[in-house]
């Protein structure tokens, strides 16, 4: 008895294991498949991929739909957000959050041209959010205030080195996302991801209720609002009825579960706490690309890892950030020999990624690992000198896809850091215009 018991400890410790490798990969594999269909339509991946079932390659499609170049089988600054907390919390996890500015400045300081340092987005958030870090104290709270998703990635790294829901998690990735921005939406997104990372690394994928997973992760969205409304009593964030905006999206998810409309329902509620105009649950904001994501992985199309991801690419527009969550709660679920081999493999800097997550999944620096920012250095000036030998083409008006560009204010072009006083201008530019249209947000 004593044995058996034994044995199915060690079996339950193995398989979680499995579990943390695979949340942890299926993040960077479901933000590389996502990055060469950034800003695209459902039509319009079908029309230049098909279907997003493996790491596409742009070159042919340049000028045709694609307006610039992306390695294939690299990811981008999702998971290079989790990595630099995933990389401070192994070296110093009692001054994790120290460590974590220390990485985001570190990749930031310098990068080949046209990029913030080696950072592999030109969002305006990104920089943005690093560049306040500067002067950092204990307790410091971004004036940043977006919402775009990006940061409810830092919650990943935190919820598998912990392993298990806590207040202490719960802090943790509050705080964290407070470094970057302010929002409400993108606060509690990030205590909802982590969340939703642990409640799926205890799940068996044959055993799922989507009813018990939703009903959960709203009681955790409604105590982080409580708690950020304690703090903030004076955010405006999403007008008078922005409070609970989040656990009320995912109270409405259950309750539109399985009705043909959800979708359009998920737009029509997202647009009464954002300027954007939300025409789809896969534009960038939180409110309706983390419940898009979630329902992705509670109701995908077959029960295993790719049909999960693959489902997900196909709403298009941000889906660098939607194949991230959707790949780390999915490989929390299903585990990383769920994950195709083909995937694995065709992943660059692969090791280095399983490396990271065996050191989350043991709390232990792996000796081998590289310098996180020495790595993506590298891995930043390949992708530039490959940009180089397959620049932007001009296209012919009867072959080129027109897009509609969803971001405005996420994909405005960055002055060069180095010219202080365009860069400073251009900031509170931006600050004041967002501010301006805040207060002009109709409200019901």
């Amino acid at each position: 008895m004593v044995i058996s018991l034994f044995n199915l400890e060690k079996q339950f410790m193995n398989d979680t294991h499995k579990k943390i490798i695979g949340s942890w990969f299926g993040m960077a594999v479901g933000d590389a498949m996502g990055r060469p269909a950034k800003g695209l339509k459902p039509a319009a991946i079908r029309q230049i991929f098909g279907t997003i079932d493996s790491f596409k390659d742009v070159r042919p499609m340049i000028g045709k739909g694609i307006k610039g170049y992306r390695m294939q089988g690299l990811y981008g600054a999702p998971t290079q957000c989790a990595l630099a907390v995933g990389d401070a919390l192994l070296k110093n996890k009692k001054q994790f959050l120290s460590e974590s500015v220390k990485n985001f400045q570190n990749l930031a300081k310098s990068g080949p041209e046209g990029f913030f340092g080696v950072y592999r987005n030109h969002s305006t958030c990104l920089w943005r959010a690093v560049d306040l870090l500067d002067n950092f104290k204990e307790g410091q709270v971004s004036d940043q205030n977006s919402s775009t998703s990006l940061f409810v990635n830092l919650a990943i790294p935190l919820a598998l080195f912990q392993g298990k829901w806590s207040k202490t998690l719960a802090k943790y990735c509050y705080e964290t996302c407070l470094l970057m921005s302010r929002n409400r939406f993108e606060v509690v997104g990030t205590v909802l991801t982590g969340f939703l990372v642990t409640r799926f690394l205890a799940l068996n994928h044959e055993k799922i209720s989507s009813v018990d997973i939703l009903q959960e992760a709203e009681e955790v969205c409604r105590q982080a609002e409580a708690d950020y409304q304690l703090q903030f009593p004076e955010s405006q964030d999403g007008g008078l009825n922005g409070i609970n905006a989040l656990s009320e999206a995912l109270k409405g998810l259950a309750e539109n579960f399985n009705k043909p409309d959800l979708l359009q329902w998920l737009s029509e509620y997202s647009n009464s706490f954002t300027i954007l105009e939300i025409h789809h649950p896969s534009q960038g904001f939180v409110i309706n690309l983390l419940p898009l994501a979630l329902y992705c992985v509670l109701h995908p199309p077959q029960q295993y890892f790719g049909a999960t991801l693959t489902h997900a690419l196909s709403h298009g527009r941000e889906t660098e950030i939607l194949g991230a969550l959707t790949g780390a709660w999915a490989g929390a679920l299903y585990g990383f020999d769920n994950i195709p081999e083909a995937w694995k493999t065709a992943l660059v800097n692969a090791k280095e990624i399983r490396l990271r997550a065996e050191s989350l999944s043991t709390h232990r620096i792996k000796k081998e690992q590289k310098d996180l920012v020495t790595m993506e250095a590298g891995l930043t000036s390949k992708e530039f000198e490959e940009s180089k030998r397959n620049p932007p083409k001009e296209s012919k008006k009867s072959t080129q896809i027109k897009l509609q560009d969803l971001w405005d204010d996420d994909e405005t072009p960055v002055p060069s850091k180095e010219d202080r006083a365009e860069w400073r201008k251009f900031q509170k530019d931006k600050t004041r215009s967002k501010r301006d249209r805040r207060k002009n947000i109709p409200f019901p």
